[in-house]
């Protein structure tokens, strides 16, 4: 029986990065995220509560506005105002270990009868900084796994990549699995990063959290070592370290329907 994503589940994701350009470079990953309906979760109904201990743990102040709020008030902050505030809310994401918490990136996806109608890409750095691409049609009309939505750079992610140039998004959220697929064209318009992350859902229960947890307790503790670790390869092979630069003021963005390019 498939598991949809709206109605809570644990996806065994596999992230790839592929490079390209000045250093051609390849690396996989596994991580276990959850995926969770905003509002089942503030309101107590599943099985990993807000802000509750636990060897896998789910922190308000770690999404959205990072204040500690609701995430529905979040998430109706950046859907209202291009008409999809009656969308219902999953938020895909790498819980909080028993000693450490990082998110490379969340989902946010916002469906209606109509299907997939918006992503909320929410990326973080290893610098503690947040950026959300909001991911939609003009029209707002369904996202289908074909789709490529466009969105400029805004945010510094890895010291070896500059800020510039812009992404292309695409997701599958059928039910059963997850996919997003986020690639990196560089100023001069080459396709120089490729990333993905897919996997197929299985039922969010009380003992499969359980589980899950046990497991994974030192779950984002291992991923941080493995961006750091990577880092230090690429660093090996020469390529060029950028400083930080200052975030930009703008917290959030738009990558809309790609257009050919003429």
């Amino acid at each position: 029986m498939s598991v949809d994503l709206w109605d809570s589940a644990l996806i065994d994701a596999s992230i790839w990065h592929s490079r390209t350009g000045d250093v051609s470079r390849q690396f996989r990953y596994r991580a276990l995220y959850v995926a969770l309906p905003v509002d089942q979760l503030e309101s107590g109904r599943l099985p990993l509560r807000p802000d509750s201990p636990g060897l896998w743990r789910l922190r308000r102040r770690d999404h959205g506005h990072r204040d500690g709020s609701r995430l529905t008030a979040f998430a109706e902050a950046q859907l209202a105002p291009v008409g999809l505030a009656h969308c219902r809310i999953t938020l895909v994401t790498m819980p909080r270990g028993l000693l450490h918490g990082f998110n490379p990136v969340s989902f946010w996806l916002a469906r209606d009868h109509g299907g997939l109608r918006a992503v909320l890409a929410e990326v973080s750095n290893t610098f503690g900084e947040s950026h959300v691409y909001l991911c939609r049609h003009a029209d707002n009309r369904e996202i289908r796994p074909g789709d490529r939505l466009r969105g400029k750079k805004m945010f510094h992610v890895s010291p070896f990549l500059p800020r510039e140039g812009h992404y292309v998004f695409r997701f599958d959220t059928r039910p059963g699995r997850f996919g997003a697929w986020i690639d990196w064209f560089g100023q001069d318009g080459n396709l120089s990063l490729q990333t993905s992350m897919t996997g197929k859902a299985r039922a969010l229960t009380r003992t499969s959290l359980r589980r899950a947890a046990f497991r994974h307790a030192f779950q984002p503790l291992r991923v941080t070592g493995l961006i750091h670790w990577q880092a230090a390869k690429l660093f090996s092979r020469g390529v060029r370290y950028r400083t930080k630069p200052p975030q930009l003021a703008i917290r959030r963005s738009d990558a809309v329907t790609e257009k050919p390019d003429v």
